[in-house]
């Protein structure tokens, strides 16, 4: 998973690593806490965004005709309680199963393996993409890793996954990396993502967790072309 960011973030330049990395160096690097080494960690950064949200009429009055809009936007909370105990092994957050089930149905998702065509998540560390992608339903229970062997979430695969090179590329300015992600899929949705452009994506979502425990808060946006 952390190849796949860095071959991604070569292609954008807002990118704080924008140097690929190698399969050999990313598996023989320090181990920071076993089984996460380097490589898997997303570094500290700090970094701003804003964005300029209306409606579809006023954005039309503004002569825009290119409209992105945003299908659904759901949050789930929690105290945390459940990560405390011995109930839960760390393979799921219940926060981004609950947010991703309300999104697709606020936006008409049935099927999210096949009607999503880009996803930027919450990837803090590597094992937090993997169980994401599970938690957003883009693979069945325990099959994430077999998916990300696979190439399912490459550049080229069925549902790419942080195409701009995700947290692991750009840091983790907390605050910032929402609306970076939402930036991401608009910029693709509208072809102008340059070199690291996908062909003809319609759909694409948006992960964050947050609060403390991380699993606290999760929350999903799913943004796509006016039709």
């Amino acid at each position: 998973m952390s190849w796949k960011s860095h071959q991604n973030g070569v292609h954008s330049p807002k990118a704080h690593f924008q140097k690929a990395v190698s399969m050999d160096t990313i598996m023989n690097a320090p181990m920071i806490s076993d089984p996460l080494g380097l490589f898997d960690c997303s570094g500290v950064s700090d970094g701003s965004a804003c964005a300029i949200v209306c409606t579809p009429e006023i954005a039309r009055a503004l002569g825009k005709t290119d409209v992105v809009t945003v299908k659904a936007l759901q949050l789930s909370t929690s105290s945390g309680r459940e990560t405390q105990t011995t109930d839960w092994d760390g393979s799921y957050v219940a926060t981004t199963r609950q947010a991703a089930a309300r999104a697709y149905k606020e936006a008409g998702i049935t099927d999210p393996k096949t009607q999503i065509s880009l996803s930027e998540v919450h990837d803090c560390f590597s094992i937090t993409e993997l169980v994401t992608m599970e938690d957003l339903g883009f693979s069945d229970d325990g099959r994430a890793v077999f998916d990300v062997l696979d190439g399912k979430f490459d550049a080229g695969g069925a549902i790419p996954c942080q195409i701009d090179g995700g947290l692991k590329c750009f840091g983790h300015p907390i605050g910032a990396s929402g609306l970076r992600m939402a930036y991401e899929v608009y910029t693709q949705l509208l072809g102008r993502a340059g070199a690291r452009q996908l062909s003809n994506p319609t759909i694409g979502l948006t992960h964050n967790l947050g609060g403390v425990p991380y699993q606290g808060i999760a929350a999903i946006s799913i943004l796509g072309l006016m039709n």
